[in-house]
């Protein structure tokens, strides 16, 4: 077992080891907060293009290995839901559900990689908000809560924290041979995919604000990216999941075979991303208004 795990460890520790060997190779040991948030920056980019290529990878063999092998039909999830027990008679069967099931130990190797990276930028994002207390010369006997709240990307860091805790359980399970929903975490890993976009979008607007056009091609390039990759991707990891059952639409899959904890984690977080999307695409039409009355 501990052998099996060994490459889900070692992809952890390289993650959690190498950004910020090479955060400190490219800053030095006392970075201005410029460069080191550029740095960030750029980190982010590379690692969330390299984890989405790993998932894409990931999916395209999991879709080659199943795809000559039919789901369970509708009949096998409703002789489920008849059973005696109420469970059984509410929800579908999963025992067989490749969604589910599946073990993949490149699977945990994204995972672990996620994780290692979330948890070593935690302690960046808070180096940030400790150069930009200094900067507003800030107490320095202030305590960690205070500077968070004062000077952090609270956003960005509810996310990693959030994020990291529950991938740190997972490797949890991971090491007790315990894991499950795999491919679906993986699914999810792809919306990492619009990072990359959200990065040059930072980049073009802080170095370059007089390239209108490009800042308003990154605007709508990252609008629709996070659309595709942040609510599209939920409907498709719903979808998927209950193909096994014989569905063919997410929102009957959501409503009718899903456990209530499921429904609210998946509702949440489809909100969540609903409403931040809202958000920067209305940001970005008050840009293009603002531009175009200056014009």
């Amino acid at each position: 077992m501990a052998s099996a795990k060994l490459p889900s460890d070692l992809a952890f520790a390289v993650a959690a080891a190498v950004y910020p060997l090479l955060r400190h190779i490219l800053t030095g040991s006392k970075p201005s907060l410029g460069r080191l948030v550029a740095v960030n920056k750029a980190t982010s980019a590379v690692h969330s293009s390299l984890t989405t290529i790993l998932a894409a990878y990931f999916l395209y063999r999991y879709r080659i290995q199943h795809q000559g092998a039919p789901p369970a039909s509708a009949k096998e999830s409703l002789i489920a839901r008849q059973g005696a027990a109420a469970e059984v008679s509410r929800y579908p069967d999963d025992s067989h559900n490749p969604a589910i099931q599946t073990r993949s130990s490149l699977g945990n190797i994204i995972t672990a990689f996620e994780c290692g990276y979330l948890l070593q930028d935690i302690f960046a994002l808070l180096w940030e908000a400790r150069l930009r207390s200094h900067m507003v010369g800030s107490n320095n006997d202030q305590t960690l809560l205070r500077m968070i709240l004062s000077h952090a990307d609270k956003t960005l860091l509810t996310h990693h924290v959030g994020i990291g805790i529950a991938l740190l359980v997972l490797q949890h399970y991971i090491h007790g041979g315990r894991e499950r929903g795999i491919h679906i975490i993986v699914q999810l890993v792809l919306m990492n995919s619009s990072t990359p976009l959200l990065n040059l979008r930072w980049w073009l607007r802080t170095y370059h604000p007089g390239m209108r056009l490009l800042c308003l091609a990154s605007d709508l390039a990252f609008a629709t990216a996070f659309y595709l990759a942040r609510i599209r991707l939920v409907e498709w990891v719903v979808r998927d999941y209950g193909r096994a059952h014989g569905r063919d639409s997410a929102w009957k899959t959501y409503w009718e075979d899903m456990r209530l904890p499921c429904q609210l984690g998946t509702g949440a977080l489809y909100i969540a991303n609903a409403g931040w999307w809202s958000i920067l695409v209305s940001g970005i039409m008050q840009r293009l208004v603002r531009d175009l009355r200056w014009s």
